[in-house]
Order: structure tokens, then sequence, then C-alpha cells
């Protein structure tokens, strides 16, 4: 049964207001609150005064780590969370902006040689490091705290990463192979705000490699003071950027910078330990932390930056019966052959070990190192001759280890399969967790794996170098050649080092050491409320000195104008309509009563009407 209700306001004299609502149904009367939506208005202004008024607090950045940070020296950082955490703790001669422009970090301008051979900076003056907590230090920044800082890179027992990417400085080779002394390095201060580089060789990145941890400056006498322990806990770490050690636990590493408006003050370096099932998105979503690199094709409304920085490979342990070149290159050549990408958008055809992107000297390694493709080959033939000092035997204990969950264990089961029906060899694909997986690869342990090959700290170089006896001798692959020539390219720049490491990237796979199938494609993701991230995935770089957080509460405070005159108007126009309505009368309160009496009491009086009411605020 329907029923209709009539709406008449009544306005009481003394400012009682009242709607009248008749029922046809039950013919009863029932006053309420006009006001009611005044009230929900006032209170809406209430709301945005209180959130606009409120302090934004801490803009904080959370970063999820692998392992805590353990080294902040930045002559030896090396580790991703040691790199990340020396990004933004120190600043050096030039850094670059979101727009990848050079500007001045710690010097005021800098001139470059016509040659290309000598570069010049001058510093800021008055520059001092920072302690932990942001106490201040007597620590001037000098030009001779980067005189030492590179001395230090050319010390055999530094053992620096970065002393390679330096190679163009004059007499860093003989600098470093103790042939002759460090005052010889290209490096030199020309009072306490001039320091002069001098190259021996023009190198176009020089700029670039300037802004690596490396490159950041050290107090001498600070670092003598330390006794061996610089850059291993608080106390023995200055800060030249614009952050500065807060706290430094078990827990993660905590940086802070003092506030300034929107910027993120905060960077937090802690592990993801409460939430490891969730996927980058849903840590975000929840708060967990403020940008995750995310392995999955799933789509996203946040803002994302795609890379590939691993290569999914079949290695072959040459330690064992894989020492046979011939037998290596026969199996390569059917295994690429047979090997499909897997579903689900997580990869991609690979077009060498070295993934797509990566820079050396800043140029483009894959466009300037060419084509690594081996040859095609005759793989039956291959294989007919290396069996010719072969046992069945030899084969009783090969197997293919691939890691559990990986998404590849399909793609080595078509690489099995191919091998029998090629060749009439029976192996196992054996799937281990990925802990058991790293330990097994780490030792040799293996004979052939499907293994994800990554270029840690995006160095083309230090992804090759982990063939060799030096690097680590992944697949117990030992040749003079190699060797040579990667050593050569530490001494090279430019399209030269591309054109030495596409050689030595072009034998691994020529010899059949590695077998590239898959890049693997991952992506970092991104909060909403973040700007001016500068991100990439080789170095890796993740530098917060121009980053910005937006939240809730600064974004209503810079539009309160418009807010606040908008809820204006919204009540103006409320408040007219109201006292507008065809049916509002004005009577007082003793006359509804009397009109209620003379017409029809029962519809007013009847011991089943709802009567109520109460004073309103007074306009």
């Amino acid at each position: 049964m329907s029923t209709q209700i009539n709406k008449m306001s009544i306005v009481f004299s003394d400012r009682f207001r009242y709607t009248l609502v008749v029922s046809s149904y039950k013919e009863r009367i029932f006053l309420k609150h006009s006001l009611i939506r005044f009230s929900a208005v006032v209170l809406t202004i209430a709301f945005v005064f209180a959130l606009t008024g409120c302090g934004s607090g801490s803009n904080s950045f959370t970063w999820f780590v692998d392992s805590i940070p353990a080294n902040l020296d930045p002559q030896v950082a090396s580790a991703s969370a040691d790199v990340i955490a020396c990004e933004n703790l120190y600043s050096g001669l030039v850094r670059k902006d979101p727009s990848g422009k050079y500007e001045p970090a710690l010097c005021e301008r800098w001139e470059k040689s016509s040659d290309g051979l000598t570069y010049t900076f001058y510093l800021k003056d008055g520059l001092t490091y920072t302690a932990a907590k942001g106490n201040a230090t007597d620590y001037a920044i000098t030009a001779e705290d980067f005189v030492f800082a590179f001395r230090r890179l050319f010390r055999a027992e530094t053992n620096s990463p970065y002393a390679v990417e330096f190679a163009a400085l004059e007499n860093s080779a003989a600098v470093l192979a103790g042939q002759m002394p460090e005052s010889a390095l290209g490096v030199t201060a020309s009072g306490p705000l001039t320091l002069v580089f001098h190259l021996s060789s023009a190198d176009d990145n020089f700029l670039e490699k300037l802004t690596l941890p490396g490159a950041m400056p050290c107090d001498e006498e600070f670092f003598n003071s330390t006794r061996g322990t610089y850059g291993l806990n608080a106390s023995s770490t200055l800060s030249s950027g614009s952050f500065y050690i807060y706290n430094w636990t078990a827990s993660g590493l905590f940086l802070r910078r003092a506030p300034s408006g929107s910027l993120i003050d905060s960077l937090r370096l802690v592990q993801n330990t409460n939430s490891a099932g969730q996927s980058a998105a849903e840590l975000i979503a929840n708060e967990k932390c403020s940008a995750a690199p995310d392995d999955t094709a799933a789509p996203t409304t946040l803002t994302s930056l795609s890379y590939s920085d691993t290569t999914w490979s079949l290695l072959f342990n040459c330690s064992s019966v894989f020492a046979s070149t011939e037998l290596r290159q026969a199996l390569a050549s059917a295994a690429q052959g047979a090997a499909e990408v897997p579903d689900g958008g997580l990869y991609a055809a690979a077009n060498g070990l070295v993934p797509d992107g990566l820079t050396v000297d800043g140029m483009n390694y894959r466009d300037t190192a060419g084509d690594v493709t081996p040859a095609a080959v005759d793989a039956r033939a291959l294989y007919l001759t290396a069996r010719q000092t072969l046992t069945t035997s030899d084969f009783n204990k090969v197997s293919l280890m691939v890691p559990a969950g990986s998404g590849v264990t399909s793609a080595a089961e078509e690489i099995n399969g191919v091998w029998q029906k090629e060749f009439s060899l029976f192996f196992s694909v054996e799937e281990v967790d990925e802990e058991t997986f790293a330990k097994r690869l780490a030792e040799g342990d293996y004979t052939i794996a499907l293994a994800p090959i990554s270029a840690e700290g995006g160095s083309v170089y230090n992804m090759l170098n982990q063939f060799t006896a030096a690097g680590g001798g992944l697949t117990g692959y030992a040749d003079s050649l190699y060797a040579t020539q990667l050593q050569a390219s530490t001494q090279a720049t430019g399209s030269s080092r591309c054109r030495l490491l596409g050689d030595c990237e072009r034998q691994l796979l020529s010899d059949a050491v590695a077998v590239p199938l898959f890049a693997q494609q991952k992506r970092l993701l991104i909060a909403p409320d973040i700007r001016n991230l500068i991100f990439a995935p080789f170095g890796p770089v993740l530098d917060l000195t121009y980053t910005t957080k937006n939240d809730v509460k600064e974004t209503l405070k810079s539009h309160r104008p418009i807010l606040l005159a908008g809820a204006f108007w919204t009540t103006a126009f409320l408040y007219r309509r109201f006292f507008r309505e065809k049916n509002v009368v004005f009577i007082h309160k003793t006359q509804f009563f009397a009109a209620c009496a003379a017409s029809k009491p029962q519809n007013c009086f009847q011991s089943h009407a709802v009567i109520s009411w109460g004073p309103s605020r007074r306009a």
C-alpha cells in the first residue's frame, strides 16, 4: 500500500521552526527540525576549518630493503640498500634534478676545458658536515675533502667498486697499482674552495659519474678519528647532504631533514617483516610503504615505471660434464629454439645476457655494443662430436635446477623435453626453494640451472665479471681471453669500453656458458601522493632530494579559500530556499494549537500523534 506524504514548513515567530508532515496513511502529524540541513552545513564548515588548520606532520617516505644498510662509507658502499642510503645522506659536486639536468650541489659552478680534459669546480663557502640527530659540526666541507675521497678510491686496500668508473683520471691505473704516489692522481685542490680534475682522455659522462657515492667528499681528519669504523655506525658518519642520520638500528635506517613545505623530510629504510604476503600495490594501498618494485602484470591505477634488470638464462656448470664447449653449444642451440616466453606478461624474449636499457659511460650499451647473438650451429653434429669423449654414465647425475614459484618451471620442462627428443638425454627438472637455489648456485652445486642473472648496480662490467674466478666463478668458466678483455674494459671509456664489454658478452654466449632466454619485466609502483621521485633501477638510484608528498591535509590547506567559498554559497543557497518554500507560514506557536483545534483536532491531539520540537539557533 503506497503512502503519500505532504510537507508544510511552519516557522514560529519566536524562532521555533518545524516541518509539519501529514500522512494520509495513519493520519499522524510529525514535527521535525528543518534546520538539520543547516546543522550539517555548519558541521561541514567546522570540519573544513579543523582539517585545513591542522599541521601536516612528518612527510615520511618508506622503502623496503632486502637487508638493513650496513656500510655508509660512500667510497665502499655497493649493496643496494647502502647505495640508496648514501645517495640521500651525501651530496657531491653536482646532482641531477627531476628533469635529468645537472645542477650544482656543493659547488656554485664549474668550468670544462675546450678539450674536455680539465674540470674546475668552485665550492660553496661556509658548508659543514652534519652529525647524527642533525647536530652541527665544525668540520668544513672543502676541496681537500674531495681530493682525499678520490685518493681513497684508488687505494688497493679500499677495494672500491667506483675506481673503474674514474679510470679516465690522470695516472689512475698507476696509482691503483702502487706504481705512483697518491699525489700523482689527477685530482687537486687550488685553495680550500677550488677543485680541479685532470683527465688523460675525455669522458663525456664525467658529470654523471660525479653523482655516484664514490665521488662524495670525505674529511680526512674525521676519517682517521673513526679508527677503521668510518660509515659503520651513526657516530662515525657525517652527512654532507640534505638528510642526516636520525636513528640506525637493527630495525632500520632512519634519515631526516628539516621540514620544508611538502618536501619529504623523513626516509625510512626498513625490511618488510609483517606484510610479506602482500603485493606491491597492496603495500602502497595499506600505507606500508611509499613505493615498491612490482613483478606482476596486474592492472593498476598507480604511477608506474617499467624496466628490466634481470635475464633468465640457462647456466652450464663448466666444472662438470659440461666442460665440453661442443656439448654446451649443442644443448644451447636446441634450448633456444624450444623455449617459449612464459605467459602472464612478466617476461619477454631476451636480446642478450645484459638487459636492455643499461648504459656505459652515458651510452646505451646494447646500441653501442651491437648484436651479441651467436652464429647458428648444427646442434646434432656438435652433440655427436662431444659424445666421442663421453659415456652415458657421465650424464647420470645431470639435472636442470629451477627456483620454485618463479614461473619458469614449464619452460624448463619444455627445454628438457626437446633435449630428450633431439639427443635422447633424459635429465630431471629439479625444483628447489629460492634460498636453497641461491646457495647451491653460489657453491657451484648444480649441473644445469635456469637462473636469474641480475645487473647489480646497473653495471655491465659487474654482470659479466660474475663469470670470472675473481668475480665469483658463477659457472666455473675459465678463459684467459675473456678475463683479459674484461680487465681491459676497466681502462677504457665511452664506445671503446662498450665494444670491449660487448666482445666479452659475445664470447660468453658463443661458448654457451650462459644462454639468455627471457628478460624479466618489472616496474616501480609509486603512491599517488608522491611527486618528483628520482628513480633508476640501475645503480640503484632512489633520490628524495626533490621529492614531495601532497597528502590530503596539505591539499585541503592549499585549497582552503575555494572550500570555504563553496561552503558559504551552499549555506546561502539552502537558507534562501528554506524561506522561499511555497508552503511556509509564519505563526506563533499558540496560534498553531488553536488552528489545529479549530479545524481537525483529532489530527493534532490524538494519543497516537507524535509531536517534538526544540529551539533553533538564533540567526
